[in-house]
Order: structure tokens, then C-alpha cells, then sequence
């Protein structure tokens, strides 16, 4: 008597009408939290998170990385910078601002101080600067607002 309930256990998960399929790809396997820094370069005239091994850093020292523009390997991968390399600009947690009275040596050359940035250099900022506040609050990065100059706050997001 004590095989018949095995064996109705067994009946049931046998006989469930589900039939084998093939492996079905899905993409990336989830990542859980990224240790490190995520910076936006420009790859095909599209914002892409990239990650590099420093940090986690505060949004001015994440800046300072974006505007040493990408690595070698990164070039490779075809990503490019829109930010001028005669920008000065001030950074914080909620922000940033163009410094407008910093003429910049570059070349050889004097260059004046950049008072406009085009919007894929804006976008580079904003969502370099709110990856790492999102990093430092544990929140989503489009949960955080980034003050630009003339334009007020805006996400990342706005840039994609």
C-alpha cells in the first residue's frame, strides 16, 4: 500500500503536459549591484554605460575620469567622447557647471572657455554624474536628477 501514493506522486509530475524545449536565450544573466564606476561614452551617436574598476567614486572624481576620455581597449570598442578637451567644469552630487572664466592650454594653443556643450556631451555628464550619486544613494540612476546649466534638472533617461 505505501507505493500507491509514490506512485501517484509520480504520475502527477510526469503527466503535467508540459513537454521539453529547447534552450531559449534570454540575454545577459542578471548582474545584481556593479562594484566600480559606470561612464557614458558615445558609441554609433548612442549614450553607453561603460564600466571601469575605480571607484565607486564621488561624481567629481567620476567626471575626471570621463574626461580623460576612453582607455584603449575602449577606443577599440569604437567609444568616443563628445566633451570638448578645453572644458573646465565644476561637478557635485546634483550637478554641474560650466566654468566660463578658465581659458585651457590644449595643443599647444590657447583655447577660450567652453559656454555650450551639445547635447550628447550634456548627456555624458548627466548620466556620468547621476550613476555615481544613484552608486553612493544604492538607488536607480534614472531615480536621480542632475541640475545642467539653462536647462534645470533632468535624468539620464532625457538623453537616450
Amino acid at each position: 500500500m505505501r507505493t500507491w501514493p509514490f506512485a501517484l506522486l509520480l504520475a502527477a509530475c510526469t503527466a503535467c503536459g508540459v513537454g521539453p524545449t529547447d534552450v531559449i536565450d534570454a540575454g545577459e544573466p542578471a548582474r545584481g549591484f556593479i562594484q566600480g564606476t559606470r561612464l557614458y561614452f558615445v558609441q554609433d551617436d548612442r549614450l553607453v554605460s561603460v564600466g571601469r574598476p575605480e571607484g565607486p567614486l564621488e561624481a567629481a572624481e567620476a567626471v575626471e575620469l570621463l574626461a580623460g576620455g576612453p582607455t584603449s581597449k575602449e577606443s577599440e570598442r569604437s567609444f568616443v567622447t563628445r566633451l570638448p578637451k578645453n572644458m573646465a567644469v565644476r561637478v557635485n552630487d546634483d550637478g554641474f557647471a560650466l566654468d566660463k572664466s578658465v581659458s585651457m592650454l590644449v595643443g599647444g594653443r590657447w583655447l577660450p572657455p567652453v559656454s555650450r556643450l551639445s547635447r550628447m556631451a550634456t548627456g555624458q555628464l548627466v548620466c556620468t554624474i547621476a550613476a555615481a550619486t544613484a552608486a553612493k544613494r544604492g538607488v536607480d540612476v534614472n531615480d536621480v536628477r542632475v541640475t545642467v546649466p539653462d536647462r534645470g534638472q533632468v535624468r539620464c533617461e532625457d538623453f537616450r
